[in-house]
């Protein structure tokens, strides 16, 4: 009994092994483990929103820097250029991808970092605003040297060389300064920074390509005014349509050397033309087009809208009738003329006439034939018996371009609105040359994923300024590819009281006043299958042309009239991308691609 009542107190006062206290311990550790647990919570909680907040924060300046971008890229011309308008956005941006940056290297964030799999995202995410940053700041920087470059005086051939050379030169400084920006890791990214990372990277890579081909162009342009060269000058009138250009009505030669350029005097084509065999056509071109004689008749060297080929062939048959060997061919039309009106200023032609960039149009395209008639004797062309406007202007701008100082601002924006029009085109026989004009757009050619809808006016007459051309297109995905519908709406809207060589009609067609006859000629892309055409339509010409597949409908519209053609399709792909190329009319068609609208004055991407 004393043993047994010493070992009951000895358990009493041990709390360990007794009954009372034990319970009550274990009930405070839980307590103790729950606070302990709670606070845990409340700290990862708290952790948790200040990332969270940190995160937001970063994006929101992510968000504003790209956006600052994109007001930067709506400036890039060289008048915004001169004023400074991309400085600002560009130095915006740049803040705020430092300051994105900043966020999101937080040491808040170092936990997230050593995680397996959102570490990378965000790892991504600082390389990709640090990036952003890094592009922003050389923005700025190549800005600023453009505008001094633009700034400078241009009075005299060798200034024009030498500034070229060095716009050559900063656009290959930048081009090697973006080549080291790191964009980060790639691989394992979620979705959404998948897709930022990739149009990131996207656009880069169309700025260093932009760089790219200013560098090699400005060189070349600084080499062929270097000279000495002679290049073959085409000059088209959009009155009198042809493929993605007008008719090349008159030719002369322009020489190049110390920075200047002296034009010959231009001969009416008709009295250039050759003998059937004096040249070889081949190719796509004679495929085509071999019936209507393109070799013959300069004014149908146009029927192609790729002038990477009609310039080789205009520079033989040049050779042919001069025995003069040019280094290269331009052509150059109204809508052309007008954007170097703008730099030069109103000029006097040979004749007296004062033409400005805004009367430029009604004279080229209508009041120089006001009134004219065609040539009562069979043995001149009519073209030769009269005197065309086109050639005298031609030269009397480029007279002023040489004479007078070169305002270089404008004269960039004017080349970079003529050549997106198709406006100025240029083939050079040297092959370095013309990969340049090809890599820059100015060659004319055609790519496989290139799409023109162009109405080639075959009525002898000067109708294409009253002859509205509006274009639709609808795609929609079918099976494993998409279908596509393009109709091209033509409305004749000639008034009275125009003079024969406007209106017409053009002797021994049989044609009326006003009527328009002609072919509505559509480049698709490569890889277009299944192309039908409208009921009670068929092809005048059909097939390849370069990487593009050719389809061709006769219309014949009289005044006040309209037509439709209609242009079945599909692509092989449900998702892709293509290119809307301007025709060069003047006034520009419209297009409608699925209820979005623009002019085809330029050219435009559609994606779908």
């Amino acid at each position: 009994m004393t043993l047994d009542n010493n070992s009951h107190e000895n358990n009493d006062a041990n709390p360990a092994s007794g009954d009372g206290y034990g319970p009550l311990l274990t009930r405070r550790s839980r307590v103790r483990r729950r606070a302990v647990v709670s606070v845990l919570v409340s700290l990862c909680l708290l952790w948790l929103t200040a990332v969270a907040v940190d995160v937001l924060l970063a994006a929101r300046h992510v968000h504003q820097g790209a956006d600052q971008i994109q007001v930067a890229h709506d400036t890039l011309s060289a008048d915004g250029l001169l004023a400074g308008a991309p400085v600002t956005p560009l130095q915006s941006a740049e803040t705020n991808f430092t300051a994105g940056y900043s966020l999101l290297s937080s040491p808040l964030l170092w936990p997230v970092d050593i995680l397996p799999v959102f570490g990378r995202q965000l790892r991504s995410l600082q390389d990709l605003a640090l990036a952003a940053g890094q592009v922003s700041r050389i923005g700025v920087s190549t800005v600023a040297e453009s505008r001094s470059l633009l700034n400078l005086p241009h009075t005299a051939g060798p200034d024009r060389i030498a500034t070229l050379e060095r716009l050559s030169s900063l656009a290959t400084t930048t081009h090697a300064s973006l080549s080291k920006v790191d964009m980060g890791p790639s691989a394992a990214l979620f979705s959404p920074l998948a897709h930022q990372r990739d149009k990131f990277a996207s656009e880069l890579d169309s700025v260093q390509t932009t760089l790219s081909r200013t560098a090699s162009a400005s060189a070349a342009a600084a080499t062929i005014l270097q000279g000495p060269q002679q290049y073959l000058l085409l000059a088209a009138n959009n009155a009198e349509m042809r493929s993605g250009s007008g008719a090349f009505l008159e030719a002369g030669t322009v020489s190049t050397g110390s920075g200047e350029l002296h034009l010959s005097g231009m001969t009416p084509t008709p009295a250039l033309s050759l003998p059937k065999g004096a040249v070889s056509v081949g190719g796509d071109l004679q495929a085509r087009w071999g019936w209507l004689l393109p070799g013959v008749d300069w004014r149908n060297l146009g029927l192609t809208p790729q002038f990477d080929v009609n310039g080789a062939l205009a520079a033989q048959m040049w050779r042919a009738k001069t025995g003069q060997q040019v280094n290269g061919v331009m052509a150059l039309d109204v809508a052309g003329l007008k954007d170097l009106l703008d730099v030069t200023g109103p000029v006097v032609t040979a004749n007296g006439t004062e033409v400005s960039a805004d009367s430029v149009e009604q004279l080229l395209l209508h009041d120089q034939y006001a009134g004219e008639g065609y040539s009562s004797d069979p043995s001149q062309p009519d073209q030769i018996a009269r005197v065309d406007e086109l050639g005298s202007l031609a030269g009397s701008v480029m007279h002023a371009l040489e004479d007078q100082p070169l305002d270089l601002h404008k004269m960039v924006d004017a080349l970079s609105s003529a050549t997106a029009g198709r406006d100025l085109l240029l083939w050079s026989a040297d092959p370095a040359t013309e990969d340049i004009w090809r890599s820059t757009g100015v060659s004319g050619q055609l790519g496989s994923d290139s799409m023109m809808a162009s109405v080639i006016n075959r009525g002898g007459n000067k109708l294409d300024q009253y002859l509205a051309v509006n274009t639709s297109m609808h795609l929609s995905s079918s099976g494993g590819g998409t279908v596509g519908k393009l109709t091209i709406t033509l409305a004749n809207f000639t008034p009275p009281g125009q003079s024969p060589y406007i209106a017409g009609p053009y002797p021994g067609l049989g044609t009326h006043y006003g009527e328009y006859v002609g072919i509505v000629a559509v480049n698709l892309p490569g890889d277009v299958r299944n192309v039908t055409l409208g009921v009670g339509e068929s092809t005048a010409v059909d097939g390849p042309e370069g990487s593009t597949l050719l389809v061709g409908v006769n219309v014949d519209l009289l005044p006040e009239t309209s037509r439709q053609v209609t242009i079945n399709f599909s692509l092989p792909q449900t998702h892709g991308s293509l290119t809307v190329l301007p025709s060069a009319r003047v006034p520009a068609g419209s297009w409608n691609v699925d209820g979005g609208n623009f002019t085809a004055d330029k050219p435009h991407a559609v994606v779908w």
